[in-house]
């Protein structure tokens, strides 16, 4: 460590790559602890501890010199199939530091999956992070023609083959090579341009597309933390996968501008992600609307189990709180009787905020998809603003943001500072920037319906939206989901879906009806919440496949739909609907690694179901 320490100490690094602002902060912070991790010694474990900046940076040196002891070369792509871990964000921050390109590889893709991928990509060196990826990526390195020529072990392997190194292997090597200064010297080397990231998001035609992001693409992210008043007393709870652009580049990347504490929580599941907020007590977190939709629902679930005058405090505090809070958003005057009012009521609120462990919390954030309104005013109405944000693989990827001091909820807000938006004649979001991407990998865009970039040089979205009085951003759906019913309405799906998903009882619910005359929806219960109500109503059944066919379940569905439904306008209203037994999840196919639905691979895998709700004389080929 003091080898590390008297190298890097002399160093101030000139911040034109991600390398160079990362190590910078992390030197500065040397004894300070600026992560939490859930693993010792390879090991993971069930409570956070702390790492200091010094055993971080030793570890991403030394790890930097073993690469390149293997032979690893500037521009060189290296994998990482694994799960959030903090040997994760040192192998991300070790491929940067010596010219590398890190490539993501999502963690429950398929062993084919990962072959493709690595193959298109050729992707010659790859970490995996436990026993399932390394049981998906030895039989691709034992391939005849493997892309792959080494791989590297996280966890302790007794394995013992030529091409596999395990982590602390790889550090030894790092170590007895002497190479640290040419680690430094490649750092400094690195210029904005250089490419730091080639990230898979899904394309239009179903084939995912290699998203080329520079350095340069990267820093222009460093706007967006200067709203925020981020430090290093900052705690952020990080449970985004590293390998979307969001919790790469929000939660890794944002932290290191600054030296914000990071927990790294390895799963994404809602209540271990509950739990890791009761352990740690974070002040930001970032997310999708998904968890926020969760925690809604269960917290509205406990009042209603409540007593009744305990219901009835907190339906006032709630509905106080929601009308402060969409005046003051809306930049409203809020009367002196409402304000006291609020403030007699502050217990009520604090006792929530309690209750999901968010006492110390003061900065939400939500991506990757709209943020169904009611959620938002909700955690409004408590002292939890939600800030909505809006961006893409593409663009590193934020490029609008609400600010804490003009929140808007149903929108995304204005644009970043550096970011040119307009929308086309389409009504397609067009925009121009410096986090905007080089390219696809081996210009793959050619092989799309049409070029990307506008004559003018705008990125187009493929997302169509609109702004406010007040220049803040409206999403409204996206050109290529849109539903075109048999009579050529033309649909957006995604508004209907979340007015739907902020219902307690629903987990997923995905319209359906192109081609038809009318809309349908498949639905997935919430069947933790559904199975509590077929106990209270006293309804049998043998397991999910024989509740959701239950007809009193049917007609309680019917009922709630048709209270949601008769809201619409007639044309979007959800004519017929099935319940389906088992959950979307990007392992059996119907969501994309960004959460988002793939449409085609849904209409064809629920072709029959689908085709159940319409007669034959509505079905259109």
């Amino acid at each position: 460590m003091e080898k590390v320490r008297d190298l890097l100490k002399r160093e101030q690094f000139v911040e034109k790559s991600v390398s160079a602002i990362q190590l910078n902060t992390y030197i500065a912070l040397w004894d300070k602890v600026s992560f939490l991790s859930k693993e010792e010694r390879s090991q993971a474990g069930k409570m956070f501890v702390p790492v200091r900046s010094s055993d971080f940076l030793t570890q991403q040196m030394y790890l930097a010199a073993g690469l390149l002891e293997v032979g690893v070369e500037k521009g060189d792509f290296i994998g990482v199939f694994s799960e959030n871990s903090l040997r994760y964000a040192v192998e991300i921050y070790a491929i940067l530091a010596i010219g590398a390109v890190f490539v993501p590889v999502y963690p429950s893709m398929t062993e084919e999956q990962v072959h493709m991928l690595l193959q298109f990509s050729e992707t010659q060196y790859m970490f995996v992070g436990g026993l399932a990826q390394f049981q998906k990526s030895f039989p691709i390195l034992n391939r005849i023609k493997s892309p792959l020529r080494r791989l590297f072990v996280n966890y302790q392997s007794d394995l013992k083959h030529n091409n596999i190194l395990n982590y602390e292997e790889l550090i030894e090597l790092g170590k007895k090579s002497g190479r640290l200064r040419e680690v430094v010297d490649r750092v400094k080397e690195i210029n904005e341009g250089d490419t730091a990231v080639l990230i898979f998001t899904p394309g239009t035609t179903g084939v995912p597309k290699g998203v080329l992001l520079s350095h340069g693409n990267i820093i222009a992210q460093k706007p967006v933390s200067k709203y925020f008043h981020l430090s290093s007393k900052d705690l952020r709870l990080s449970h985004l996968p590293y390998s979307h652009a969001f919790g790469l580049s929000a939660d890794l990347f944002g932290s290191a501008l600054v030296g914000t504490v990071v927990a790294i929580s390895n799963t994404f599941d809602t209540e271990e992600i509950i739990r890791d907020i009761a352990e740690i007590q974070p002040t930001i977190m970032c997310s999708v609307p998904r968890l926020y939709e969760k925690l809604y629902i269960h917290i509205l679930f406990e009042i209603s189990r409540s007593s009744k005058i305990k219901k009835n405090l907190y339906t006032l505090a709630l509905n106080v709180g929601r009308e402060r809070y969409l005046r003051s958003s809306s930049g409203r005057h809020v009367s002196p009787v409402m304000r006291f009012v609020s403030l007699m009521l502050a217990f009520v609120y604090k006792k929530i905020r309690k209750s999901i462990n968010m006492k110390n919390m003061r900065l939400l954030f939500s991506g990757g998809g709209p943020l169904p309104i009611e959620v938002a005013y909700f955690f409004g109405s408590i002292g939890l603003p939600i800030l909505e944000g809006y961006g893409l693989t593409e663009t590193a990827p934020i490029i609008n943001v609400n600010r804490v001091d003009k929140n808007k909820p149903g929108t995304v807000g204005p644009p970043v500072d550096t970011v040119e938006e307009k929308i086309s004649d389409e009504g397609e979001i067009l925009i121009k920037g410096p986090m905007v991407f080089i390219g696809y990998y081996k210009n793959q865009q050619i092989h799309e319906e049409e070029d990307v970039f506008t004559p003018d040089g705008f990125f187009k979205t493929g997302d169509i939206g609109r702004f406010d009085e007040d220049g803040c951003l409206i999403i409204t759906g996206r050109l290529k989901d849109l539903i075109i019913t048999s009579s050529g309405k033309n649909i957006a799906p995604l508004p209907i879906e979340k007015k739907f998903e902020s219902d307690q009882f629903i987990e997923t619910f995905c319209v359906v009806g192109d081609g038809r005359k009318y809309l349908s929806a498949l639905v997935v219960p919430d069947f933790q919440v559904l199975k509590e109500y077929a106990r209270l109503h006293n309804i049998k059944y043998s397991d999910e496949r024989d509740l959701v066919k239950n007809p009193e379940i049917n007609r309680f569905y019917r009922e709630r739909i048709d209270r949601i439904s008769n809201i619409l306008a007639p044309y979007e209203q959800i004519k017929k609907f099935t319940l389906l037994p088992d959950s979307f999840s990007v392992e059996n196919g119907e969501l994309s690694t960004t959460f988002k639905f793939k449409r085609h691979y849904i209409q064809a895998k629920y072709r029959n179901v689908i085709d159940c709700m319409y007669p034959e004389s509505n079905i259109i080929s």
